[in-house]
């Protein structure tokens, strides 16, 4: 079992009232990158920083994960705009 910190949810209010697990989305936006990557023959991609980012979500680094947090939480934000 994984503790996963509440900074990890975003609560966006609706009528069914919807809370995501931004950890888990994260992951596998991270996991469907890769393998688009993959596809187009990709085997190695670094951040700016030097970071090797073609490795599974559990081994980025903190500030790696955030990239990938921010964008699901960007996105999850602009679906609940649209209403």
């Amino acid at each position: 079992m994984r503790i996963i910190p509440a900074s990890f949810f975003i609560d966006i209010p609706r009528e069914n009232h919807v809370k995501y697990d931004i950890e888990a989305i994260s992951a596998k936006v991270h996991e469907q990158w890769m393998e688009s990557k993959r596809a187009k023959g990709v085997v190695s991609r670094k951040s700016e920083t030097g970071e090797e980012l073609m490795v599974p979500y559990e081994k980025l680094s903190e500030a790696a994960k955030d990239l990938d947090r921010g964008s699901v939480k960007a996105v999850l934000a602009a679906i609940e705009s649209l209403g």
